[in-house]
């Protein structure tokens, strides 16, 4: 290159310690994690899963407890039931009540009684036929 050449380079052309800093020049950032925030990062990660797990912990102990008192409400219900049963039971097992029952359901009388029926008025009645024939004997 002659000097005049060189010289037109020099004043038109700008030198590379001279660039604009939007040029291709531009020192990129690192991406590389400083020793000072990497244990800050992992801190934070431990912190925000403990918080995770902690709620759903919580979220299933109170389910947990919800379902302990609606048992225990059911329980109570069993136990009062079960004791009316058993009250129910002595009644029946006694010899009043099978008495009673025999007459009321199943029209059955003592010996010696005679069974009387009522009857709505203007009901129309059959006809009844006594038995004929040799009546059992008592013991």
């Amino acid at each position: 290159m002659n000097a005049s050449a060189r010289i037109l380079e020099e004043t038109y052309l700008p030198r590379p310690e001279k660039m604009a800093p939007d040029s291709h020049t531009v020192r990129r950032k690192s991406k590389k994690l400083s020793k000072t925030k990497f244990p800050s990062l992992v801190f934070i990660l431990v912190l925000g899963y403990l918080a995770v797990s902690f709620g759903a912990q919580f979220s299933k102990l109170t389910t947990m407890q919800k379902d302990v008192l609606s048992i225990q409400q059911e329980v109570e219900e069993l136990k009062q039931r079960n004791m009316a049963l058993r009250q129910e039971l002595q009644a029946v097992q006694t010899d009043a009540y099978v008495e009673k029952t025999a007459r009321e359901k199943l029209g059955l009388v003592k010996q010696g009684e005679t069974r009387v029926l009522t009857v709505a008025p203007g009901t129309e009645l059959q006809q009844l036929e006594v038995p004929s024939g040799p009546t059992p004997a008592a013991d």
